[in-house]
């Protein structure tokens, strides 16, 4: 059954996100649908994909042949932070991925670690049970909470395109759960929106975005969020300036100490971090 993960056009959706009520109605069923139907092997793609995966729009050869480079590079990115702070991945005990999504890079880690030191959680439940099972990681609750019950478990532990969504309060309190999980001499690598990402802001395409805006938060306090206004949720689009980032690891997570900045390096728009635990 080759049933497209996005049903609507962009225009189309624009639309409705005018409407929060709509659209998160619409997303709702749209969830439910995807829910419901569940996964379907894709031609490209070692193991199944779920239909909730809104990363893999299309099942074209194109699309997925991106879908799967996008998730390789990322993975290579992992290696070499690694490098960069004095581990490789035979020192990987444990592995954390925190918004695993439907598991993306899951799927190409595989191939760098045994599926058995990998764990994932996101605050999507169903996409990091889809994960663990599909994959055969272990699916852990939301970091905030697994940091208390697993204390320096992990020797690394990876976001990607988390610290972008979110509000400052929210990157620091999941910062200081990050550094709790994490083993002494753990590495943690994070990606954000960073100086790069605010000049091209317009690349985005967001109707309610005001790139105006964000270049002011940025040169004024080194950091701008704003929620997306179609959601309910405190979710939105987010930018550190590197400084800035800086500073809050050291407020909020002071035992990770500073170990490399990228800019730009993911995808030629989200800056990559790379911390170790003391």
């Amino acid at each position: 059954m080759n049933i497209p993960t996005k049903v609507l056009s962009k225009d189309i959706l624009d639309s409705i996100k005018r409407t929060r009520p709509v659209y998160a109605f619409g997303r709702r069923v749209r969830f439910a649908l995807g829910s419901r139907l569940g996964a379907r092997v894709v031609p490209g793609l070692g193991g199944r994909a779920h239909y909730n995966d809104f990363m893999l729009s299309s099942t074209d050869a194109e699309h997925v042949g991106g879908y799967r480079r996008g998730a390789r590079q990322f993975v290579e990115l992992l290696g070499r932070s690694l490098g960069e702070a004095g581990r490789d991945w035979s020192s990987i005990d444990a592995c954390l991925e925190v918004g695993c999504g439907y598991g993306r890079i899951v799927r190409e880690l595989r191939d760098r670690l045994d599926p058995s030191r990998i764990y994932v959680t996101d605050v999507i439940e169903e996409g990091a049970r889809f994960t663990a099972s599909e994959f055969g990681a272990s699916a852990i609750p939301l970091i905030e909470s697994s940091a208390e019950t697993m204390p320096g478990k992990f020797d690394l532990v990876y976001l990607l395109s988390v610290y972008t969504h979110l509000r400052r309060d929210l990157v620091a309190r999941n910062l200081a759960a990050v550094a709790r999980a994490m083993k002494s001499g753990g590495v943690a690598v994070f990606t954000t929106h960073g100086q790069g990402s605010a000049e091209t802001a317009e690349r985005y395409e967001q109707y309610w975005l005001d790139k105006g805006a964000v270049l002011q938060g940025m040169s004024a306090e080194g950091y701008y969020y704003e929620r997306y206004p179609y959601y309910y949720d405190e979710y939105g689009l987010t930018w550190f300036r590197r400084d800035a980032m800086q500073a809050l690891v050291s407020e909020a997570a002071p035992e990770l100490e500073f170990i490399a900045h990228h800019p730009m390096a993911l995808d030629g728009h989200q800056d990559l971090f790379v911390f170790r635990k003391r």
